[in-house]
């Protein structure tokens, strides 16, 4: 059998930018990109970086805090306006990388990821979300965990975002009956976000009042997502509702206590005691 070879300077720019956008952003920044003048010019294209996951690079504890912060921008700065998702990381989100993405760098952004936590810089963080989604008329996709949703992210949104399809919300403890009922965020979501196709409200002190608002305004939603939103009524006329109108829906098991995600309610997940 013959063997050939093909030299890395014929391959087309896509295929090297496939092959050298699975290393580590830091690696890449540090030492790729230093190689030779051909990976130095992939490692600046924008293509490269229209997908940028902050957490790997927040997780370089051999870096300087305020180093990671510039190759946060850094990276940014690289996808030259051409940045389609971006992740943040849950505890170290700092809020001037988040307005810094805003301030037209990302106008284009359609994947938004934003695993938060508690934190004074997660806490303002969230403060600014509003005024950052103003700066992002394509977003799609909004992946929040791990806090406490406002009304006015969600204002923000409908009025800014009418693109968006996807909202997973996971609500920071207390989990199960120990969550206060709450249905102010869902009749804002249900007021508000009417194209929504796919929506998780993972913990939330949803109730039956608050899911009609959802079916009533949301009438696009295909997936529901109700995991550990322990005052929904399941007896209730909404929930036969819901299950008629919503494609793929998730309800509370009423004898679970932490739900893994994305496991379904149904009848064969509960069993008797005795």
């Amino acid at each position: 059998m013959m063997s050939s070879t093909t030299n890395w300077f014929d391959l087309p720019l896509d295929l090297k930018i496939n092959i050298l956008s699975r290393i580590d952003p830091v690696e890449i920044l540090v030492n790729t990109q230093k190689v030779c003048t051909d990976w130095y010019k992939v490692c600046k294209d924008p293509s490269m970086w229209k997908v940028i996951n902050l957490c790997v690079l927040m997780d370089h504890y051999d870096v300087s805090y305020t180093e990671r912060m510039k190759m946060c921008k850094h990276v940014v700065d690289r996808s030259q306006g051409q940045l389609v998702e971006v992740i943040f990381p849950r505890f170290l989100l700092p809020n001037d990388v988040l307005m810094y993405i805003a301030a037209d760098r990302a106008s284009q952004l359609k994947r938004l990821i934003m695993y938060i936590g508690s934190g004074a810089s997660n806490d303002l963080s969230m403060k600014s979300l509003p005024e950052a989604l103003k700066k992002f008329p394509l977003l799609e996709e909004l992946d929040v965990d791990f806090c406490h949703l406002s009304k006015e992210v969600i204002e923000s949104l409908g009025r800014y975002c009418t693109r968006l399809k996807k909202l997973n919300y996971i609500e920071e403890g207390p989990f199960g009956s120990s969550l206060i009922l709450d249905d102010e965020l869902a009749v804002c979501i249900g007021e508000n976000l009417h194209e929504l196709r796919h929506l998780e409200l993972y913990n939330n002190g949803i109730s039956n009042i608050g899911l009609k608002v959802i079916l009533d305004g949301c009438r696009q939603l295909e997936t529901l997502d109700l995991g550990m939103c322990e005052h929904i009524d399941l007896n209730g006329d909404v929930v036969k509702r819901a299950s008629e109108q919503i494609k793929h829906l998730t309800l509370p098991n009423p004898n679970c206590i932490l739900r893994p995600l994305g496991v379904e309610y149904s009848d064969t997940d509960t069993e008797d005691d005795n």
